[in-house]
C-alpha cells in the first residue's frame, strides 16, 4: 500500500476518509466524514500538518460531514463535482436530514468544480478526476499515480448501493464502463468503505476487462 496515504475512520456508517501526505508538512484530506473532527484536528496539530485541499468523492453525509468544522480551523480549497457542490449545500440531498445520529447540515464553502477528466497539480502531485455518477449524481473517482480513491463507486467485495433516491443504475453502468478502461493490475484502490485493495486480474474480470 502507498505509504503516503493514511486512513481516517469516519464513525458515521464506518466510512473511510484519507490523508494524502503531499509534503512533510502539507496534506490533502479525502472525504472527511466525521461530524466531530477533534481527532483529526489533534493529529494535524501534533504533527504540524497543514490541510491544503479537501477532495470529496461524493455528496453523502458520511463522506462530507466534517468539512465545515475542519475549514474553521484550517481554511482549504474544496474540490468536487458540480453536482456534489450543489448537493452538499442541501441537507436532504446530502441525506443528513434523515440521519438521526447527527444534526442536519448544509455546506456553504465555495468549491472548485472539477469536471470529468479534470487534471490538477498540487505541490507537484498530479490528480485526475473522473466523473462516475450512479451511486450519487456527484460521484467521482480520483486517480493519482497508481492510486485511485473511488468513494462508493468501487468497493472491496461489496456491491455499490444503488438504492438512494438519486441513485441511477444506468449512469452507474456507464461509469463502470468508463473507469474500467483506466484500471490496471497493481493499482491500489482506496474505497469509501472497507479495506483498500490492489487491482488484480480477478478483480478486472468482474468487469470484463
Amino acid at each position: 500500500m502507498n505509504q503516503r496515504v493514511g486512513l481516517i475512520h469516519n464513525k458515521l456508517f464506518d466510512s473511510n476518509g484519507y490523508v494524502i501526505n503531499i509534503t512533510p508538512s502539507k496534506v490533502i484530506i479525502v472525504d472527511p466524514g466525521n461530524p466531530d473532527t477533534i481527532d483529526l484536528k489533534t493529529w494535524l496539530s501534533e504533527n504540524n500538518k497543514t490541510v491544503i485541499a479537501v477532495f470529496l468523492t461524493h455528496e453523502h453525509a458520511d463522506h462530507c460531514a466534517g468539512v465545515t468544522e475542519l475549514h474553521k480551523i484550517q481554511p482549504f480549497q474544496l474540490f468536487c463535482s458540480q453536482a456534489c457542490a450543489t448537493n452538499i449545500g442541501n441537507c436532504k440531498q446530502n441525506f443528513s436530514f434523515y440521519i438521526e445520529s447527527i444534526s442536519p447540515f448544509e455546506i456553504k464553502i465555495p468549491a472548485r468544480i472539477v469536471n470529468d477528466g479534470a487534471k490538477i497539480d498540487l505541490e507537484g502531485t498530479d490528480f485526475t478526476f473522473i466523473a462516475t455518477p450512479g451511486h450519487s449524481p456527484g460521484s467521482v473517482c480520483i486517480f493519482t499515480n497508481d492510486t485511485v480513491f473511488t468513494g462508493d463507486t468501487l468497493l472491496n467485495n461489496t456491491k455499490t448501493p444503488l438504492t438512494f433516491p438519486h441513485s441511477n443504475r444506468k449512469d452507474y453502468a456507464n461509469s463502470i464502463q468508463k473507469i474500467k478502461t483506466l484500471l490496471n493490475p497493481g493499482m491500489t484502490i482506496y474505497p469509501g468503505h472497507g479495506e483498500a485493495f490492489v487491482v488484480d486480474e480477478a478483480f478486472l474480470q468482474q468487469f470484463g476487462i
